[in-house]
């Protein structure tokens, strides 16, 4: 299913670009980015992985040439996510940033910080 609508999350030009570089240096250019939830105990992380089919209840969103699947199950919590690529003088990476999941998870018994691990 393709969604045509708002964008569920937001990559920015560059992180677009370095994952499509990465899809075709590892020659899985037709493939699919998936970002999803992982669970361990209790903590909450992002995990992005390369799939070459999409799996029930999967929506892809599209960011130009770059197909990134979210499964339905995960899209309350990835909602307003920020993806980008960032390189410095100490080297690069992607960084993620959720300004909505502290809305989602702030309880009186523990708070978050958005950067999606909550405690």
């Amino acid at each position: 299913m393709t969604n045509t609508g708002e964008q569920l999350i937001i990559i920015t030009d560059v992180a677009v670009s370095k994952f499509q570089e990465m899809l075709f240096d590892a020659d899985k250019r037709d493939s699919y980015l998936k970002i999803s939830i992982a669970l361990e105990g209790t903590q909450m992380h992002y995990a992005i992985d390369i799939k070459d089919e999409l799996e029930e209840g999967d929506k892809v969103y599209n960011f130009g040439e770059l197909k990134v699947l979210v499964n339905e199950e995960d899209e309350l919590l990835l909602k307003g996510l920020e993806i980008d690529y960032v390189q410095d003088e100490f080297g690069s990476e992607f960084t993620l940033h959720n300004p909505n999941m502290i809305e989602i998870y702030d309880d009186e018994e523990g708070g978050c910080c958005g950067s999606g691990c909550c405690c």
